[in-house]
């Protein structure tokens, strides 16, 4: 089979999915690209993705708060709807924003706010906007002496932040569903808590939520590797998965890696998926250097949906 005949394929067999696939970049992806940091794509890159089976767009997002963001976000997502795709929003809250101050400062509940409203105003009717949330993440110093406490802390304080997304979100007729991601383990002598890097930790953040998980496998293999995670997770993880944020890990650890036909591991994650009745949203999140080292936005999608399609014959 040519180049051009397996692109096809792979095209085609992404209609057939048993979920929705999603592609995830920063919002400011078009001045990245003007920069150099991304290829440029053949044409538009939303129409492009929709040609070849994708559902809906991920952006990368801050606090939502400056009207500049808001206004872009508007902008891209208009587009997003003129391509027939969809989208979601992954907000990256960082200080003073993060969880690990609610409850002690009020700009963790004013960023949670300013974004639910923002991802409601950028949907479209029938088409739920997922909102991937991070639990609470701290840096600490060498004064830190008590870090069960610190984590503990941590932990409650992340549970007050999604029971007030759920508050805020009961009842509305937004469309709006937040979801809650595994995060990225800290790296040998890196001086971070950031709860939910396991995925016990993360079924104790939302024991008592109505909210789903993102299980972000890059994430997850790190955390076995540094944590002594399972390499496989339990029933109850899968059941709550949503979302997942797919992509593979070099040997060296560079995260965010375009998926290819040999990531065994992942593979397997996404057959425990299907076989879990799992519906969902998988977008893949690969950073800028991974879309770039592979030479063309064309590349990767090409490659990403053959792994899949192998994967899931």
């Amino acid at each position: 089979m040519d180049r051009q005949s397996a692109v096809r394929s792979a095209q085609k067999a992404a209609s057939g999915f048993p979920f929705a696939l999603g592609f995830k970049l920063v919002l400011g992806w078009r001045e990245q690209q003007g920069q150099g940091q991304l290829p440029a794509p053949k044409g538009d890159l939303y129409e492009a993705l929709r040609s070849s089976g994708f559902d809906y767009f991920e952006f990368s997002v801050g606090p939502c708060q400056a009207p500049a963001e808001v206004a872009l976000l508007m902008r891209e997502a208009a587009a997003c709807r003129g391509a027939g795709l969809f989208i979601a929003l992954h907000p990256y809250l960082g200080l003073p924003h993060n969880p690990a101050f609610f409850g002690e400062r009020p700009e963790p509940l004013a960023a949670l706010e300013s974004v639910l409203a923002a991802a409601g105003s950028a949907g479209q009717p029938g088409r739920p906007v997922r909102v991937v949330l991070h639990p609470a993440e701290l840096s600490y110093g060498d004064g830190a002496a008590d870090l069960p406490a610190l984590r503990r802390g941590l932990l409650e304080r992340s549970r007050g932040f999604f029971a007030a997304a759920v508050e805020r979100l009961a009842g509305s007729p937004s469309g709006v569903r937040v979801v809650v991601e595994h995060q990225v383990p800290p790296a040998p002598r890196e001086a971070v808590i950031r709860i939910g890097d396991t995925y016990a930790e993360l079924l104790e953040v939302v024991a008592a939520v109505d909210l789903g998980l993102c299980w972000d496998t890059g994430h997850y293999l790190l955390s076995v590797q540094r944590r002594g995670q399972d390499p496989l997770p339990p029933d109850a993880f899968l059941r709550r998965v949503e979302l997942v944020h797919l992509h593979d890990v070099t040997s060296a650890q560079w995260d965010h890696q375009v998926i290819r036909r040999g990531s065994a591991p992942l593979r397997r994650y996404v057959q425990l998926l299907c076989q879990a009745g799992f519906n969902g949203g998988v977008t893949l999140e690969y950073s800028a250097e991974a879309i770039r080292s592979a030479g063309s936005f064309e590349r990767v999608i090409a490659d990403s949906l053959d792994a899949l399609s192998a994967w899931l014959r």
